[in-house]
């Protein structure tokens, strides 16, 4: 029979501890965030463009935007080009029909919403790519009137800035191994 007491069954505690502190450090690291060294740059690209903008223009200001809700952790650019940068949220807009129903118009629509500045329903959607793969989406529906001095375009695209990246955003939730949270719409 063996002795427990004896000398090669016992472990060195500074030994043991020097060990566990390697395996602890290599398993933090392996599920520590790109995001913790620093900020990371995101490129902000949009698919459509919407009433009261060029195409070149929207991803400008998104990225202002989305630098106006002051998450520490990322910064965002305007990208001129689609779908080549690896690390980036992808922006697009979709607009929902009017609740009262649609009419035939005669008027061009750019110049009707021009004219008339009319209020419409859209739909939102900003995906999140890291590392040139997708991790998730945000959607949200909002009513705005288009344009760069519009406050409710501005608060939306924040929000879903919010959503999708904050501190309890989408991102987070997928990151941390927990369901994100699905609230009102």
């Amino acid at each position: 029979m063996t002795d427990p007491s004896n000398s090669s069954y016992r472990v060195s505690l500074p030994r043991f501890a020097s060990s566990a502190q390697l395996a602890l450090a290599a398993a933090l690291s392996a599920f520590a965030p790109a995001i913790a060294a620093g900020p990371l740059t995101l490129q902000v690209e949009a698919t459509d463009t919407l009433p009261g903008f060029h195409r070149g223009a929207l991803p400008r200001y998104l990225a202002a935007h989305m630098t106006g809700a002051r998450l520490v952790d990322w910064r965002f650019e305007p990208s001129t080009e689609y779908g080549s940068t690896p690390d980036r949220v992808e922006w697009r807009f979709k607009l929902n029909p009017y609740a009262g129903g649609e009419v035939r118009s005669f008027v061009r629509p750019h110049m009707a919403e021009r004219t008339f500045a009319a209020h419409r329903p859209i739909t939102i959607e900003a995906r999140l790519y890291l590392n040139g793969h997708y991790q998730t989406l945000v959607e949200r529906q909002v009513i705005v009137q288009g344009g760069p001095d519009d406050p409710d375009l501005a608060a939306a695209v924040a929000g879903v800035t919010q959503d999708l990246l904050g501190p309890q955003g989408a991102f987070r939730a997928i990151d941390g191994g927990q369901a994100p949270a699905q609230g009102p719409r």
